[in-house]
């Protein structure tokens, strides 16, 4: 038995304790933090979906701030889910309903019978803003259920969106398509940054510019500090 401060919790049918992080901690909302953070993510995922503009261009700032915050509140849902329990499998079974029943099928219209492509701004927004940001939150819940910890599960969430903003999916676009690669890139997430679109090969040093920092994000000791904000000693950890 070692102390860890960002080691992963072992959980198992008889010893789920380990996992339930969040119910050890002393402060009294703490148990509450999970559905507060999840309610307000789904506040602002459907103020996004009702109350914005659908397409694929960033119309202001503060209409990708609130997509982002949202998501965070939802990633602090998952991460702050205080039963870690691979009991609780069935859990994962709601995304894939989802997926299934309304975003897959949505995405297959605008392939197989909007021909005309007069709904291309409803292909960005289904493709983008639920299926990508579905699975990433998926793949953390799964990660969290399965007894990972808070900190590992943020990581995870944060380094995904970090990837599919890097630029790394626009330049592997042009690469696994049979097209010519252009000049310049116009991606709206990148523009936000430089103003307006740049070359191939600037997206590619900026791309080359998030791997430092998703390895920044990857080594942050934030379990270590999710301790101190939910007053747990380190040597609480077991691994």
């Amino acid at each position: 038995m070692t102390a860890d401060s960002d080691a992963p919790h072992l959980v198992s049918e008889k010893n789920p304790l380990p996992g339930d992080i969040v119910l050890r901690s002393p402060r009294a909302w703490a148990p509450h933090l999970w559905w507060i953070a999840l309610l307000g993510g789904g506040g602002g995922a459907a103020f996004v979906w009702l109350a914005t503009p659908h397409g694929r261009e960033i119309q202001a700032a503060w209409q990708l701030g609130l997509k982002l915050l949202a998501f965070a509140c939802l990633c602090c849902g998952i991460a702050f889910f205080p039963w870690a329990s691979r009991r609780l499998y069935w859990l994962l079974y709601v995304p894939l309903v989802f997926f299934t029943g309304y975003v897959l099928p949505r995405i297959s219209y605008f392939y197989y019978g909007d021909t005309a492509r007069v709904q291309g701004d409803g292909f960005y927004t289904h493709l983008y803003l639920l299926l990508y940001p579905g699975i990433v939150l998926s793949v953390a819940a799964a990660y969290r259920l399965g007894g990972g910890s808070p900190g590992n599960c943020l990581k995870i969430a944060v380094n995904g969106v970090l990837i599919v903003f890097s630029g790394f999916l626009d330049i592997m676009w042009q690469l696994v398509n049979p097209i010519p690669i252009p000049e310049r890139i116009d991606a709206p997430h990148i523009a936000v940054f430089t103003g307006g679109p740049i070359s191939f090969g600037a997206t590619i040093l900026f791309a080359l510019a998030h791997v430092p920092i998703v390895v920044g994000v990857a080594l942050l000791p934030l379990d270590r500090w999710i301790d101190r904000l939910l007053g747990i000693a380190s040597s609480a950890r077991v691994r």
